[in-house]
């Protein structure tokens, strides 16, 4: 009798940070009924290969277990910032062991970005974000496999214990500041990428997307767009930008 009510997918999310808040709130908001998430949050302190190491490599295994015990259909590294700490090679490989030990699909939020892309037939992208040019450079070569050049890049540098104290009106106030820029920087772009869970950045790139007529991807919206697509459950959702309009 209650059979309307329960989930139809379950998706198994490791979240970087220590607090789930903005991730949920955006992916609930985006979402169509009956996909649930089920998160694990793993406690990144600070942009580092190291604390990649200890906070998502080395438990890996274990939260993997305790999300299949949760009967999760697919699994999902969530955060760009962590494969761009430890490369491409060491990104894939993981990818590779999420699908192995779980038995199901496995994905990350810069899979989903770089696929996105892709499918929006976007060859040149600037980069908006608050993490460093070394992190950026690897994003690049991410991107670079599904045909996708940066051609610049306007960041805040931040680290995870400074951008976390942001309020979200703030936070959205600096996405847009950025945003803008990158789209008037570089004026030759095909599209911009607005980096990062920590801010409320779906409701920016619409409006960003609104005022140069280009897409304004965002990790809320490509790792969306990705696990339905992933789970052979994809329906265009309208008014919350390009890609999800997207057939």
């Amino acid at each position: 009798m209650f059979e309307s009510y329960l989930p139809k997918h379950k998706v198994g999310v490791l979240l970087p940070l220590a607090i789930i808040d903005n991730a949920a709130y955006e992916f609930y908001r985006l979402a169509p009924p009956g996909v649930m998430q089920v998160m694990i949050p793993i406690g990144l302190a600070e942009f580092s290969s190291g604390d990649v190491e200890r906070a998502l490599l080395k438990p890996l295994a274990s939260n993997l277990d305790k999300l299949m015990e949760r009967g999760v259909s697919l699994v999902v590294q969530s955060g760009t910032p962590l494969p761009t700490l430890i490369g491409v090679a060491a990104h894939d490989r993981m990818i590779d062991f999420m699908a192995s030990h779980t038995g199901v699909k496995a994905s990350s939020t810069v899979l989903a970005v770089g696929r996105a892309a892709r499918h929006l037939g976007i060859k040149k992208m600037a980069l908006v974000n608050k993490w460093s040019d070394a992190m950026n450079k690897v994003l690049g070569e991410f991107l670079a496999r599904e045909g996708v050049a940066v051609c610049g890049a306007v960041t805040k540098e931040l680290p995870p214990s400074e951008f976390q104290k942001i309020n979200s009106r703030d936070h959205m106030q600096m996405a847009y500041d950025l945003g803008r820029r990158a789209f008037l920087d570089n004026p030759g772009c095909d599209a911009i990428y607005v980096g990062g869970g920590t801010w409320l950045s779906e409701p920016v790139c619409n409006r960003l997307e609104e005022e140069f007529g280009k897409p304004a991807l965002c990790n809320q919206t490509a790792q969306l767009w990705d696990i339905l697509h992933l789970l052979n459950d994809w329906t265009p959702i309208k008014g919350h930008g390009r890609l999800l309009a997207a057939d």
